[in-house]
């Protein structure tokens, strides 16, 4: 029997190609496709699905995304396991993903074979990381990086994404003055004077490309955060 997956992804040309492409791989059948986390829940609600394939950055979806999005799926659907496909890296953001509860994850940089074989690991309740995932990971046990916690991370990456203090709390269902703590935490932790530096810092650590920090910092220079 086929191992039925459902695949999200908030770019279409991504989530058409990564269809086709698993089109050929032995025992795996795509039964849905979403391109938000609204979408993406409501496939699991409704279809029959062994395996979900799910993108890290995905705004724009009533359920949100990043670790917000993977918790409520893990507590929402716990019998179907998570494969995360996503174009961030950084040992920081791949250890908070990893410590979320997903049952693997693959960069959308690695060829379709390794997709296939973290779908079919996740369906027999084996854990798999991409050989590219597992190298940068390997960096996050050097002692100099900085124990952020989940939520710290992920404020941090939406701040980086261009989303003000107020959207944050509303998308992580926490108050304004907690994200502003967490923030506040983080850029204590890492060492961050000035807000401008959490886009450096995300681009560096490739939590967000350098031009989409570039669009995200100048929309924030005149937002506070």
């Amino acid at each position: 029997m086929s191992i039925r997956i459902v695949i999200a992804d908030d770019h279409p040309v991504i989530l058409a190609g990564v269809r086709e492409a698993l089109g050929s791989e032995r025992g795996i059948r795509v039964v849905a496709g979403a391109t938000d986390s609204t979408a993406l829940v409501d496939a699991l609600s409704k279809l029959p699905v062994d395996v979900a394939v799910t993108d890290f950055s995905m705004p724009g979806g009533k359920y949100g995304d990043g670790v917000a999005l993977i918790g409520f799926l893990r507590r929402r659907f716990p019998t179907v396991p998570l494969v995360v496909l996503t174009g961030v890296g950084g040992g920081q953001v791949l250890a908070s993903i990893r410590s979320a509860g997903v049952a693997g994850i693959v960069a959308k940089a690695d060829p379709i074979s390794e997709l296939a074989a973290a779908i079919r690991a996740a369906k027999s309740g084996t854990p798999y990381l991409s050989p590219d995932i597992q190298q940068q990971l390997a960096g996050q046990v050097d002692a100099s990086e900085v124990a952020l916690t989940k939520r710290e991370a992920e404020v941090l990456r939406l701040i980086a994404e261009g989303l003000s203090a107020t959207e944050i709390a509303a998308q992580l269902q926490r108050s304004r003055q907690t994200i502003s703590t967490q923030k506040s935490s983080a850029m204590r932790k890492l060492g961050l004077k000035r807000s401008a530096e959490i886009f450096e810092y995300a681009v560096r650590t490739g939590v967000v490309s350098a031009s989409q920090a570039m669009r995200a910092r100048r929309a924030d220079d005149d937002t506070p955060t």
